[in-house]
């Protein structure tokens, strides 16, 4: 147990909430039969209404899996792309927030308008996949449950494993979720890079706050250096011994303040009228 907190706690947040909370939902309503599903998928007459919005939807019906194997793979594919979109793909959390707000709502408005569908677990690992892939060395590869093959294609291999399992709706509605997000990559990276646009999905810094805390202090400036102090000890006398007489005299210099090639030294000052040489 306490392996499996610490490997909890280490797992990227973000992407441990989504792959818990698919694994706990799918697993109550499609295997225990504790909540009825029917109450977890996405209706629109349901969730856009006045008298009492269900308002739930929006975010059961993106954790809500397939029934038999799926309520184990899904979650484990969730887990697997965002985890790894999570870590490597997005520098902070809050832009992690913001690309999973951008996909989801494009997929919540593709299924109300064109494809009808009501569960958006499958659509939103495709995306996660997607955008994990066009990241990737083009020379790269995966596998992909028993096939191996170059990483650019394994999100049509989803589409297609998804088209063999569910047909042509199970189809439509996976493919949403790569629109969408091909969308974000468009808006935020292919476009501000090659197009010379601006990226018009910058995550808002309250997002940021909201997912992160309060930003960091900027980092402290170098502090100026203080000028040296002068010594407060009183300068000591200095013995200096004069050649050129029969007896040294002992004179006084100081060492403070001046340089040494500065004004002459009164230590000379005794010497007298000096001589030419050969006179």
């Amino acid at each position: 147990m306490a392996d499996l907190a610490t490997l909890y706690r280490e797992a990227p947040p973000v992407a441990r909430t989504l792959a818990l909370g698919a694994a706990t939902l799918s697993f109550a309503s499609l295997a225990a039969n504790l909540i009825d599903p029917m109450h977890l998928i996405y209706y629109s007459p349901a969730v856009f209404n006045t008298r009492r919005p269900e308002v739930w939807r929006l975010v059961t019906s993106f954790l809500l899996t397939g029934p038999q194997l799926s309520i184990l793979l899904d979650p484990f594919f969730l887990y697997k792309y965002a985890s790894d979109c999570e870590k490597n793909r997005f520098a902070r959390t809050g832009d992690f927030i913001m690309f999973l707000l951008f996909t989801g709502t494009g997929i919540l408005t593709l299924n109300t308008y064109l494809t009808g569908g009501m569960t958006f677990c499958s659509p939103l690992i495709l995306a996660l996949a997607y955008y994990w892939t066009a990241f990737e060395a083009p020379g790269g590869r995966v596998s992909f449950f028993i096939a191996t093959f170059p990483v650019k294609f394994l999100p049509w291999g989803m589409l297609l494993m998804s088209f063999v399992q569910g047909g042509p709706t199970a189809l439509m509605n996976n493919l949403t979720g790569l629109v969408s997000a091909h969308a974000y990559l468009f808006l935020t990276t292919i476009w501000p890079t090659y197009g010379g646009g601006s990226n018009i999905l910058a995550t808002p810094q309250w997002l940021h706050t909201l997912c992160e805390g309060a930003a960091p202090p900027p980092p402290p400036r170098a502090a100026a250096r203080a000028p040296p102090r002068r010594s407060s000890v009183a300068p000591q006398p200095v013995s200096v011994d004069t050649p050129g007489s029969s007896s040294s005299s002992t004179t006084t210099a100081t060492t403070s303040g001046r340089s040494m090639f500065g004004r002459a030294s009164d230590a000379w000052s005794h010497r007298g009228q000096g001589h030419r040489l050969g006179s």
